[in-house]
């Protein structure tokens, strides 16, 4: 084996093996995703995860057999991967996980009149009070011009000054703030880091073909 061959060789299994964690990351992602996305949104992401997986095993396996049919095998699911991300990363939705957090908490807020209580750990995750403020209770006779104990810090509302008066709606908005930019970047390094493998699975996949042609004459 040249030492070209044993440096792309063994870059690929540096490569898998970055990838195969990055797959059990995507999946353990997808898995905290349920409740906070769409369903279909999280199964997705779940999807994906496994398929960099497996997608890892095929090149671990094709480059330790140094099998072409393996390693073009490899070859065929990272490009297929690349275009999956790349439509993904034209059409997918802005804001998803912001907007669908904005929406449970408008969902919850109507609840609240039927249903005290709906919105306590809203309140108290995002240290807020009511929709668009703590106004929201007090200046409503439905609650007595009082608030939930969830609106106020360690959950006790005997001193005034552990109120939160800022709304969930603002707060919930601030949060995810950065989202935009972090799936952005995430996305596109996913995308480059492809390449990067495909692009050494290719050649050592063109290599061990090259070589059994020249074996089997």
């Amino acid at each position: 084996m040249s030492c070209a061959t044993s440096t792309v060789k063994y870059s690929l299994f540096f490569s898998n093996t970055i990838w195969l964690i990055i797959g059990i990351l995507v999946i353990v992602f997808g898995a905290l995703s349920f409740g906070a996305v769409e369903e279909g949104y999280a199964i997705g992401i779940l999807v994906v995860g496994v398929v960099i997986i497996l997608t890892s095993l095929f090149g671990y396996y094709g480059a330790v057999r140094e099998a072409p049919r393996m390693l073009w095998m490899y070859v065929s699911l990272l490009l297929t991967l690349l275009v999956g991300i790349l439509i993904f990363i034209i059409l997918h939705p802005k804001d998803i996980f912001k907007n669908y957090a904005i929406q449970e908490v408008k969902d919850h807020w109507k609840l609240e009149e039927t249903h005290p209580g709906s919105m306590d750990t809203i309140q108290t995750s995002y240290q807020c009070c009511g929709l668009d403020g703590a106004a929201d209770y007090l200046n409503s006779e439905v609650w007595n011009h009082t608030v939930p104990n969830s609106c106020c810090k360690n959950n006790s509302c005997v001193n005034p000054l552990n109120l939160n008066r800022e709304g969930c709606l603002r707060n919930v908005e601030l949060s995810f703030g950065d989202e935009s930019s972090i799936v952005r970047y995430m996305e596109w390094g996913l995308f480059g880091f492809n390449i990067v493998m495909l692009v050494l699975g290719a050649i050592l996949a063109i290599h061990y073909t090259n070589s059994q042609r020249r074996f089997n004459y």
